[in-house]
Parts: C-alpha cells; structure tokens; sequence
C-alpha cells in the first residue's frame, strides 16, 4: 500500500478509543481532504439547510498587470436568509481548499450565528486554484506562479466591491477567516482597510517561518508530561534501531512496513517519522480523542513505549504493508493535473512564500530528531524545480514577515483567537495589540474551533464567543 494514498483518507474520526483507524492523513499540517486546514460544520441530520448554488465571478488572472486581461471562473455562495436592508455584509474567506457553503448556511457556523444578531447578509469566496476556481487546466509550475496570498487578497477586495455593487448592499464588511485563511483575514484588513471595517482571524498563521520547531512543543504540551515522555522514549529507540540492519528489520515487523522500505536514503527516514509524528499531532491540532492516544501510550501493559507507538499506528489485516519511499511522494506530487485535493497547491504555497516547515529540531524534541528543515526544501525542489532553495526560501519568509508584519501587523479592528491545543498557534497573534485588535486563547480548543458554535460549549469557547461578539459590535459602529 503506497504511503502518499493514505494522505487522501479524510481526517475526521481517524482515532477510535486512541487508535489510528485512517492512519497518516495530515501533509504539512493540512488534512488531506478537499476542505484543508479547516473542517466545515458538522451538520445536524435534522436541520434543513437552505439549497445554496454555486455562483461564478469572472476574476482578474493578475491583478498586478494592467495589460493581462485573461480571467477565470471563481466560485462563490451567497445567503440573504438573516439579512435586513442597511444590515453589514459578512464574508468568510475560504483558505487552501473547497469553499463549502455549509460556512453561510448551516446553524452551527459561528458566522451565520452572528449574521442571524447582526441582520447580515453573508458570503463566502473559494480560494484560487483550489475547488472548482481553477485558473489553467493544469497545475505546472509555469501555471502556478499566479498562486499567491497577495493575489488571493485581491481576488477578495475586487468580489466584495464586485458583490455589494451588484446587489446595492450599503452595510459595513466583516471579513473572517481560520488558519490560513484567518491570516488572509487580518492581512486583508490591513491592506484593504477601505473595504473592511473588521475582521475575525480564527488560527491566523501571521508569521511565516522556515523552521516551525516550535508546532511540536505545542504537541508535547497538549499532551501532557506523562504522554509526551512515552512518546518520547519510543523516538528515541526508533532512531536508534533504525541505524542497524537488525533493528530497522525490527521497525519493518512493527509498523508493518514492506520490505522495500530503504533506510540508506535518510529522505525515507524522515518521511516515515514526519508521517508518524504528524498522525499524532494532527489529533491534537484539531482535539481528536488526546485521551485515547495517552490512554495507549501511558498504559504499561501495552509493553514498551514504542510498541504502545507503533500500536497507534496499526494497519487493519495482516497481509498489507505500507510502502514507504520519498521518491513516490515526489512523483504523487508532480502529477499536474486541476484535480485532487489541492496538497499540490498548498505545498507550492509553502514552498514560494511562507515556508512553515514542521520540523524535530528542538532540545528533546517527543519526535526524535530525523525531521529536518532539508527534507522540506528538498521535496520542493524536487517538486517545483532546483530554482527553489534554502535560501529563496529565506528570502520569501522574511519578504512576506516584512510586508505583513508577522506578529506584530500594522492593523486595527482584528480579533486573533487560538486554542490552547492547537500547534499552529505559535505562529499567530497571543497578545492584544491595541483596544481594537484583540487576542485570545481558547483553553482545551484546537485548530479554528470558534468558526464552530454550539449551545453546549465549554466555557473558554463561550467567552471567546462573547468577546468576538462585543467587538463586532464596536467595528459596526
């Protein structure tokens, strides 16, 4: 069973009572489904949703030359159900994924429950080069190059004058966001301030980095001590056994590798403990039954720590193995055509602009130390080409970090909200950064979880609620 096949299986419900059911679905932090980053709201089987059909804009190909005139289709919903004339405009900037009307339309959207307080009439607009908004009919990278945050920017501010012209809404916009989309939120209201009078960065990844050591301190973090130091202890026999022929015969028997899994190439190495790690910490980014991995890694019984680890990641039958190879991911990824999930898109993102790159090098970092920031940059350029190295990479983080400010953006009227669980949350905003522009982290909570709402939620999403409510308010004004 090739590796890079598993990534298609949906993220949601992959741990039954702490076991990997749907094992190694997250790329880059990214779920490897047709949403991304940001799971649309579960909808109630009993609740019947307004039929929301798609609509098309017929966007600029390239907003940054006056003599390019070609254009593509951009999907985007609309929903009028709350609106009252003179009521704001809300608009949910859709990130590296589908764009699901479910965000405009379903009850337990945190944005259609505000729309239904404030009158408003609502929005959502896919992201380019993601879902049906496809520019070219292929993803080269000669095709590739107009895949950026700052033309997705502009696709934004050319809908929303677009929008409100052709249906004469006068009402102030909000624009709101998660995870990417969240930093595409705040830096939409920092660039387009004449357009948006607020907005609601949920995950917001402001600051771009390289090297994102840190996204594993939060892991070990949200698991606590006792789980990460098991977790721990199994990396570092890992490691050592992968170092002798007897010892990675071991790990093939274990964790059901097929025999062709080749250790002399330390790009195969880090790409099974990046995908070990990352089904772990994907439970914890988005809170999928931490307990149930502890339960398992904490539970004596079970036997060494890195049989308890390798029990996490079990495959279904005995006849099946996992083929594990680097060279497969690359030819998975240089498959050019509009269709998939996007993670070829979302990998050519992180490889021109913002980097981000999940990595082991940290002091007793709980994944070992075999994921480093070369195994990144060498995916990228085998992948988009040897014009992509450490250093234009370097190059495009600190141009971004200077242009958007990091953590620290020249902006007013934002509300950055994280979960405490969530790894992504070192890269975002955690201190207020003026009366306007509010922080807040969400204890117990995980990737976007304020995009959801629920009458039974805990009280630290509650009051994140009430606090993104109040300032709703003073930016509607």
């Amino acid at each position: 069973m090739n590796l890079y096949i598993i990534f298609i299986v949906t993220f949601l419900n992959c741990y039954v009572n702490g076991v990997l059911t749907n094992r190694l679905t997250m790329f880059r932090g990214r779920p490897n489904d047709m949403y991304g980053m940001v799971r649309p709201p579960v909808r109630d089987p009993d609740e019947v949703l307004k039929e929301i059909k798609p609509q098309y804009y017929d966007q600029r190909l390239n907003h940054f030359d006056d003599k390019d005139n070609r254009t593509f289709k951009q999907i985007y919903y609309t929903d009028d159900s709350h609106f009252k004339s003179g009521g704001p405009v809300f608009v949910m900037i859709q990130g590296e994924g589908d764009a699901s009307p479910d965000w405009i339309t379903d009850s337990s959207s945190f944005m259609v429950k505000s729309a239904e307080q404030f009158n408003a009439f609502t929005a959502t607009l896919e992201h380019r080069y993601y879902g049906e908004s496809q520019p070219f009919n292929d993803t080269s990278v000669e095709h590739l190059k107009y895949l950026s945050t700052e033309q997705a920017l502009a696709d934004t501010a050319e809908f929303i004058q677009y929008l409100t012209k052709k249906l004469s809404l006068n009402g102030k916009v909000i624009v709101f966001g998660a995870s990417y989309a969240g930093a595409l939120a705040a830096f939409f209201r920092e660039k387009y301030p004449n357009i948006a009078v607020g907005a609601i960065a949920s995950s917001a990844t402001v600051l771009a980095e390289v090297d994102a050591k840190e996204y594993f301190g939060v892991v070990s973090d949200s698991l606590g001590t006792e789980c990460s130091q098991n977790i721990r202890e199994a990396s570092q026999t890992l490691d050592e056994l992968l170092t002798t022929p007897e010892g990675v015969k071991k790990v093939r028997q274990m964790f059901k590798l097929c025999d062709t899994f080749d250790t002399t190439d330390s790009l195969n190495v880090a790409y099974l403990i990046y995908n070990l790690a990352m089904s772990i910490a994907g439970a914890v980014q988005y809170n999928q039954d931490i307990d149930g991995i502890c339960r398992i890694m904490n539970d004596p019984s079970g036997g060494t720590p890195l049989q308890r680890y390798a029990k996490q990641h079990g495959l279904p039958g005995d006849d099946d193995c996992y083929d594990v190879k680097y060279t497969d991911l690359v030819k998975a990824m240089n498959h050019t055509t509009k269709k998939g999930v996007g993670v070829r898109q979302w990998t050519y993102q992180v490889c021109t602009e913002f980097g981000d790159f999940v990595t082991t090098n940290v002091k007793d970092c709980l994944f070992g130390h075999n994921i480093p920031v070369h195994m990144h940059i060498q995916l990228c350029s085998d992948v988009f080409g040897p014009q992509i190295t450490v250093q234009t990479i370097q190059k495009a983080v600190d141009t971004r970090n200077a242009y958007y400010g990091g953590r620290q953006p020249n902006v007013t009227n934002v509300v950055f909200s994280n979960g405490s669980l969530d790894p992504w949350h070192s890269l975002s905003v955690l201190q207020d950064l003026s009366n306007s522009t509010k922080a807040v982290m969400i204890s117990g909570q995980g990737h976007g979880a304020d995009m959801v709402y629920s009458a039974n939620e805990t009280q630290s999403l509650r009051d994140a609620h009430n606090l993104i409510t109040n300032q709703l308010q003073e930016y509607l004004k």
